[in-house]
């Protein structure tokens, strides 16, 4: 018997699974009830995917002995293959206690706690094994994932990054990677870390899911959406891929095609937040839709999602009871989404209004009239760029839709030229411009437009925050014409409030904080309003150009210095791709509804109230 169980251990350890199996059955024909035998009995049939025997031989282990280590282990991780979750993790509980000292049981922890979106439980574990065992790529590729589903971006990098020094052919560690570096608006790594695990295995459907994602984000959306499709083509059960598709779809007016892929990425996942999130903003919700929201209501009671759909799910629900008219349950769905974002994008951060309001301070004692005056003629001459620039959420896309509409404008999107180039254009810090810098900046921001909309005597770029640098931007482009969007400040205020952000918005989730900012942006805007040259900028209420599109249209043309062209009048027919979240509204005709929205919140607009008077 113990020359039978030696042999098949060998035979197991070479990977001669067949052999090893064989030789444990004559083994067990002598006596069933040995534990060594009943052991490997239930590994090789756990190796071979015959779980239901594997579990009765692993239980037969358990029966005599309660503390084997080996089986408690393999019970948990069978479990956990069947979503068993909570027996899952009772063994995997139960190995630890025997063993606290195995880094490969609280790793397998771990994964029960992941699972389960149990994150800081799971996290916990995770770092016990890599106290134990430091350099092991597979749980600090673990480790990165968890910290990511909590929001912690920057330590998932930092597991990941070490998981691909220790692993460098992990495709895994690179996808999960690349899906931090979108969260941290840096598609261009991202896209890189999706190429490479493209390279390693080249029919990978969430490798180029991950590229797609990575294309759109950077306004590369031809080329993104072959790497959507080719996802699909890999693996049609793919519901990320049909949601990303859907949301494609949308971005281009296409809304028949984008439900239909977003009801396809539900059915195939209905526990998610994305596709249903898309879908209520992709369609006016109405009574005809109370099925899906209340399918959608259950997924939150029941749980178990992780923040970051969880998230998404609540913006849905905010937007799907708005447009049934339930006004209050709206806004406590949209307050449970904002106290969601807040901690997936932020953890336990807080806002620092004093370092936000200084920055302003010195962007308005540095860039003042006699400074202007004296710089304006060091930039670049270019009259190409179009800046469009306003709080977030105040129109600057339907003025883009409008503007781009022209045959002589193109349209850029939102460019993070600007915020990146912030500190090398600023200096140190932000407090050491150097004017001599200004037409190599100019220069290379006209460039970039130009790739990407080639051929067009003007280009807009619509990125709101470029309000916090519109000093640095007209002395780099003494010729760009500048148009800033207005809009009450309470409907701005709210729309922010409700509307997700594809980059994390460090004031954008708390009614205090988004008062406090947009009151830093008024300060601001009112500075540029006084020295900027009236030539090169104006102001558009959003309101006006709801009210009466042509007169605005006109102004803002007359800026620009182009003839009148009717297109403007039919911004909505226009075919470019749109990615911010009013991709949905401005491919609609002028609608009103968006004019005083707050009314609809009155009772519960709690800080937002205090603008109610500006």
């Amino acid at each position: 018997m113990e020359e039978l169980l030696k042999r098949a251990g060998a035979a197991h350890g070479a990977g001669r699974l067949a052999e090893a199996e064989q030789i444990v059955d004559r083994a067990q024909a002598i006596d069933p009830a040995n534990s060594q035998a009943n052991l490997l009995k239930g590994v090789l049939a756990g190796k071979t995917g015959r779980v239901e025997l594997a579990l009765e031989h692993l239980n037969k282990v358990i029966a005599t002995d309660p503390r084997s280590l080996e089986a408690l282990f393999w019970l948990s991780m069978l479990h956990r293959r069947q979503k068993h979750l909570e027996m899952a993790t009772d063994f995997a509980l139960r190995a630890v206690a025997v063993n606290g000292g195995n880094a490969h049981g609280h790793n397998n922890l771990g994964l029960c706690y992941l699972d389960q979106v149990r994150l800081e439980d799971a996290i916990r574990e995770f770092t016990g094994a890599l106290a134990i065992l430091p350099d092991q790529a597979p749980v600090l590729h673990n480790l990165g994932t968890a910290l990511y589903l909590m929001g912690k971006d920057m330590d998932a990098a930092k597991a990941f990054d070490r998981a691909l020094i220790l692993s460098p052919n992990s495709i895994g560690s690179y996808l999960n990677l690349g899906q931090v570096l979108l969260s941290q608006t840096n598609p261009g790594e991202a896209a890189k870390c999706a190429r490479r695990a493209l390279k390693l295995n080249p029919n990978l459907a969430e490798a180029h899911l991950l590229l797609a994602s990575a294309l759109v984000e950077d306004s590369l959306t031809g080329e993104a959406e072959i790497h959507m499709k080719k996802a699909i083509e890999l693996n049609p059960a793919d519901a990320k891929a049909h949601g990303l598709l859907g949301q494609r779809f949308q971005s281009l007016g296409k809304f028949e095609d984008a439900n239909a892929h977003l009801y396809k990425s539900i059915e195939l996942e209905p526990k998610q937040g994305f596709a249903y999130f898309a879908y209520v903003h992709n369609n006016k919700v109405s009574d005809k839709d109370r099925s899906l929201v209340d399918k959608m209501e259950r997924l939150v009671e029941v749980g178990g999602l992780d923040p970051r759909q969880m998230m998404f799910l609540y913006y849905g629900l905010g937007k799907s009871f708005e447009g049934l008219k339930e006004y209050e349950k709206a806004m406590k769905n949209f307050d449970q989404a904002n106290r969601v974002a807040r901690k997936v994008k932020f953890g336990d951060a807080k806002f620092d209004r004093v370092a936000y309001a200084k920055d302003f301070d010195w962007l308005i004692d540095t860039f003042n009239a006699e400074f202007i005056d004296r710089n304006r003629l060091a930039g670049n001459p270019s009259q190409l760029p179009i800046v469009i620039v306003g709080m977030m959420r105040s129109g600057t896309t339907l003025a883009e839709q409008i503007l781009s509409s022209h045959p002589m404008i193109g349209a850029a999107g939102e460019q993070r030229f600007w915020p990146k180039a912030r500190h090398s254009l600023l200096g140190q810090g932000g407090r050491d411009f150097k004017a001599a810098n200004l037409p190599v900046f100019g220069g290379q921001y006209v460039e970039s437009l130009k790739k990407i909309v080639p051929g067009m005597r003007h280009i807009t770029d619509k990125m709101p925050a470029n309000y916090e640098l519109l000093g640095p931007i007209h002395l780099a482009l003494p010729n760009a014409k500048i148009i800033h969007l207005r809009r009450n400040p309470v409907d701005t205020c709210i729309s922010i409030y409700m509307t997700p952000n594809r980059v994390p918005i460090e004031f954008a989730y708390d009614r205090s904080n988004i008062v406090f900012a947009y009151r830093q942006y008024q300060r601001l805007m009112d500075h540029w309003r006084h020295v900027l040259p009236p030539d090169r900028f104006i102001e558009v209420n959003y309101e006006d150009v709801v009210a009466d599109r042509e007169t605005q249209a006109r102004r803002m043309l007359d800026l620009i210095g182009l003839e009148w062209d009717d297109a403007l009048m039919h911004h909505e027919s226009n075919e470019r791709n749109v990615i911010t979240p009013s991709l949905w509204q401005v491919r609609q005709p002028i609608y009103t509804s968006s004019v005083e929205r707050w009314r609809r919140y009155e009772p519960w607009l709690g800080e937002f109230s205090n603008l109610l008077t500006e």
